[in-house]
């Protein structure tokens, strides 16, 4: 099955849809791995194949444009169930992608420093992946850090902005789990790619976990 890779963005973000945007260097290993596996991971977690609501893309800071997914990349996403690599052609991250974005996850701190310094106003919805990871794996274990309202009749794009203005208000949550940083695998060993991928996939399962938990009873087969 072939999902839709990009959205188009521009300067507004719908209100019945959640954008994220997925951002590494080169945009042709790290970023469109995790930009596959959040669109697979997620919406699985809610017991759909896909979330209508759910739009994800990714981007680099120094992209290879046009340029495909890296073979070892590939061999990865497809190891780990991603089925749209062949689709993926990088992209140069501009200020007007993070404008459009309700959430965006960059595989290192350096990255996010240049997220934040290309859009400043718009830092608040930009986090590491392991980082995002955490924290919303700790307000899911303890629903006392902050109360989040859980999925409700106003959808899943309204749902998950909760969810992001409380991991920015619980970014100290994350502080006890190391760097966080995932590893760039760009002409390295095999095991090198096969240690990032699985990073990358440890942090978008503990999200879309965590998520659904987040989300209450009407997780179960909903979505939207």
């Amino acid at each position: 099955m072939t999902f839709p890779v990009r959205w188009v963005p521009s300067n507004r973000r719908p209100a019945g849809v959640f954008r994220v945007l997925v951002v590494c260097t080169g945009n042709i290993c790290r970023s469109p791995l995790g930009e596959q596996l959040v669109r697979a991971r997620v919406p699985a977690a809610f017991g759909r194949s896909t979330i209508a609501a759910l739009e994800v893309t990714s981007a680099g800071t120094h992209a290879l444009v046009a340029a495909p997914m890296d073979p070892y990349s590939a061999i990865e996403a497809a190891r780990l169930g991603a089925r749209d690599a062949e689709a993926h052609r990088a992209q140069q991250l501009r200020r007007r992608d993070v404008a459009a974005a309700d959430l965006v996850l960059t595989m290192e701190r350096s990255h996010r420093g240049e997220v934040q310094r290309l859009a400043p106003r718009d830092a608040e919805r930009v986090f590491k992946l392991g980082e995002f990871s955490a924290v919303i794996d700790r307000l899911a274990c303890d629903p006392t850090l902050h109360q989040i309202p859980p999925l409700g009749a106003d959808g899943f794009a309204a749902f998950m902005r909760r969810v992001v203005n409380a991991a920015d208000h619980g970014r100290d949550l994350a502080r006890l789990s190391g760097t966080l940083d995932v590893e760039d695998p760009y002409r390295r060993s095999a095991d090198v790619y096969r240690r990032s991928a699985d990073a990358i996939d440890r942090h978008v399962a503990r999200i879309a976990t965590s998520l659904v938990a987040l989300a209450g009873p009407r997780a179960a087969g909903s979505g939207a």
